[in-house]
């Protein structure tokens, strides 16, 4: 079998597409619902040129209405027939075998040479992805989401009349949300995503073995620190276990990473991509060897570099296929100096501390100026750069977040400053997240061409989706949109629906939106389902918006002690959780965040509360305001036992938050003494931190807000007689953004900060 003289293969060169003339005269391959001739595959042909073939038959079928035979390349060649692949006709047929000459695994070629047409590129996926440029480009089929596509209804079908070579820009695409991850969804849109089920029919993926922060899983500290602690990061003088970085200058840590990648990539065939990159929090190493490395080429990337490069010699000559991917994160996002990545190491730079509402060259920001310059400056010293970017609040998947305008600039920014690869992050752990679909769909026409028209692909998605309701849709994502541009409004990946974006009316002149979009479609259940959950994001922002406003959600009796939720609110709240479970939401957030937790805490809103008064404490004593703390370092993923640790520091504090104190990170505080009640009533206490904390109010848990998370609000309601509680407010913080506060609103007050005039401590 004739077979295309050089595939390379693993990755593609970003040359684009490339036209080479028109064909003599018309070629059709189908006229008034008639084929004209067959798909010609041969026997020998990969999986996905084969499957390739079953996919030109089934959509050139629907398109046309005609029948296509799928016929091996034993046959003799007809006008109309169809050559996929390099197969025992292609040679035959093809007048420009010097496209063909070096085509990457994902490169293809369609010719026309006026008598067949010929589709056929690099494998694995090459072929596999000519077919649905074909039909995508040339016939016009679209695929938005798994369940819904365009099909065009067309009898005649007419051959491209010129003949296209191409490559794609970029050798990694991947919209990583949940929405695309079908395998034939993301194949036809033509993404390797690494998350997708892409199979050997599709031709496969980008397969990582460790995707991201797996320095502990190549030398895990449980394993190796007790015998060896200089394998691990120093800080602040100590040698750590617990969320600790290697040491990566230190040899037997070369060693035995290099080991381990070396072992991986044997039992790992099937993997393309190995990671060897740094965990997910701080505490690089200080060595001396580790921070004159660092200081010599000003970034601390540069030992993590040093460990890398040496891993990606190690293994070239064994491995000369296999890619090492290392982070450029936050400590580590700075470009060397003088030192350069290794020909198979991928540096993945990360805009994680970005504003996402503005374009990287547009935005106004400190974090958003200072990434563009480091694009910029890997992208002159780097051969693989890959970028991981967002595209979501990431604990808050239903907040509204306008960035669908910037996708496009984004990317092509990132195109023009040699970036090879670009992972889009966006709601990953659960389906219909905040416009999930249309982020997932803009993505990958973006990633496969960086050119493509952001308006156009917005548009159509829209009017297949949502149908009649599109115009409305539209609307909503213009009102968004128009104000974070017009109010210079930035937005980074922890937004909540606190965020000034929806002031002024916004989410009320919203919510009127989607009431019209639902409204022109109810008489069409599906579209009406998919407006429905897009509308989930909405729905959410405003239960949230109103449920921390407090006691405004209710109808009070204070003179009965007891309240009942607004009708309105009780409404939405139930659609929302209805809707939800309809359409597979499973996660409000990237963690800790279980519907079926959200809607037992908001059960206790909705349901009618008429408590037991809690009564005051009896015979106090002398007190004095504020509340007594107890500060305590140490690094938790929960809240410690108090009683087992000895405190750093003791004092009085005028709140409950962390004014007091210089220390911000792993760090834990216990303040305890007594609320004033000033009348007897219903009582609503807001419970406000990053990372875990709790409430006790007469020696009960009133609110659970424990474990690692971003900021986070919960609230209790409770019936308090006038007087002393005890109160008892416990937080640790274990690195990174911190907070923590807590309100109250009750009878004859609304929701306010309490204070040293509510907190009161037993003197020593």
């Amino acid at each position: 079998m004739v077979r295309i003289a050089v595939f390379l293969s693993c990755l593609v060169f970003a040359v684009g597409c490339a036209t080479t003339g028109s064909a003599p005269h018309d070629l059709f391959l189908a006229k008034d619902g008639v084929a004209q001739g067959r798909i010609i595959v041969g026997a020998d042909a990969p999986p996905s040129t084969k499957y390739a073939a079953e996919e030109l038959k089934r959509f050139l079928g629907e398109i046309s209405g005609g029948t296509f035979e799928i016929a091996p390349d034993t046959v003799a060649l007809k006008p109309g027939d169809i050559v996929l692949g390099c197969n025992a006709q292609f040679g035959k047929a093809t007048k420009r075998k010097s496209l063909y000459a070096s085509l990457g695994n994902e490169s293809y070629v369609i010719e026309n040479t006026g008598r067949n047409l010929l589709i056929a590129g690099g494998e694995p996926r090459g072929t596999l992805y000519g077919v649905y440029a074909l039909l995508e480009e040339d016939y016009g089929c679209r695929w938005f989401t798994p369940a819904v596509s365009k099909i065009p209804k067309t009898p005649t079908l007419k051959a491209p009349s010129s003949t296209r070579s191409v490559t794609p820009t970029l050798e990694y695409r991947e919209p990583f949300v949940a929405d695309c991850f079908d395998g034939d969804w993301a194949a036809r849109n033509r993404m390797n995503s690494s998350s997708a089920r892409l199979e050997e029919k599709h031709g496969g993926k980008v397969t990582y073995f460790g995707f991201v922060h797996t320095f502990n899983m190549l030398l895990p500290p449980e394993q190796y620190f007790d015998q060896h602690p200089e394998y691990f990061s120093l800080v602040s003088g100590k040698r750590l276990k617990e969320r600790t970085q290697l040491c990566c200058t230190n040899d037997d840590v070369i060693r035995i990473v290099t080991e381990a990648v070396q072992k991986n990539m044997r039992e790992h065939p099937e993997a393309t991509v190995f990671s060897v990159s740094q965990n997910d929090w701080y505490n690089y190493c200080e060595c001396d060897k580790c921070t004159a490395l660092a200081e010599s080429e000003g970034t601390q990337l540069a030992p993590v570099l040093a460990l890398v490069n040496h891993v990606a010699k190690s293994v070239a000559k064994e491995f000369p296929d296999k890619l090492i991917d290392t982070l450029a994160y936050q400590y580590t996002r700075k470009p060397p100096k003088t030192m350069r990545a290794e020909p198979n190491v991928i540096i993945r730079l990360c805009s994680i501390e970005c504003c996402f509402a503005h374009s990287f060259e547009t935005c106004d920001s400190m974090e958003n100026v200072a990434f563009e310059q480091d694009v910029i400056e890997w992208g002159k010293i780097c051969k693989r750069l890959w970028v991981w970017n967002y595209n979501t609040s990431f604990s808050n998947y239903f907040m509204p977040y306008p960035n669908l305008r910037v996708r496009n600039n984004n990317i092509a920014f990132y195109a023009r400053n040699s970036v090879k690869g670009i992972f889009e992050q966006d709601v990953y752990t659960t389906l219909n997240g905040e416009l999930s679909g249309l982020s997932g769909y803009l993505n990958a026409k973006m990633l496969w061409n960086p050119d493509y028209d952001e308006d156009t692909a917005i548009n159509e998605f829209l009017d297949s989706v949502y149908g009649k309701a599109a115009p409305l849709i539209r609307e909503y994502i213009d009102l968004i949109h128009n104000r974070v541009e017009a109010e210079n409004i930035h937005m980074d990946i922890w937004i909540g629906p606190q965020n000034e974006l929806l002031d002024h009316g916004v989410l009320e002149l919203a919510d009127h939106i989607w009431d019209a979009a639902e409204a022109r479609v109810a008489d069409q259940p599906d579209v009406l389902e998919r407006v429905r959950a897009a509308r989930l994001a909405v729905d959410f922002a405003i239960i949230e918006r109103e449920r921390t406003e407090g006691l405004k959600i209710y109808e009070i009796d204070q003179t009965a002690r007891s309240l009942k939720v607004r009708p309105e609110f009780a409404a939405r709240v139930k659609r929302f959780f209805e809707v939800a479970e309809r359409n597979g939401v499973t996660n409000l957030r990237e963690s800790q965040g279980d519907i079926n937790l959200y809607k037992k805490e908001l059960e206790a809103y909705t349901d009618s509360v008429s408590g037991p008064v809690r009564d005051a404490a009896k015979n106090v004593g002398k007190l004095e305001p504020g509340l007594s703390y107890r500060l305590y370092h140490g690094v938790w993923e929960a809240l410690p036992d108090f009683s087992s640790l000895t405190p750093a520091a003791e004092g009085v504090a005028t709140e409950v938050g962390m004014s007091f104190t210089q220390r911000r990170d792993a760090l834990a505080l216990d303040f305890s003494g007594y609320f004033f009640a000033p009348q007897e009533g219903v009582y609503l206490f807001h419970l406000r931190s990053n990372d875990g904390s709790k409430l006790h109010l007469d020696n009960e848990v009133l609110i659970d807000n424990d474990g690692l998370h971003k900021i986070t609000v919960k609230s209790a309601i409770t019936t308090l007689k006038k007087g002393y509680h005890p109160i008892r407010v416990s937080y640790f913080e274990a690195g990174g953004q911190e907070d923590l506060g807590l309100s109250v609103e009750g009878p004859g007050f609304t929701k306010t900060p309490i204070t040293a005039s509510m907190l009161y401590h037993a003197p020593k």
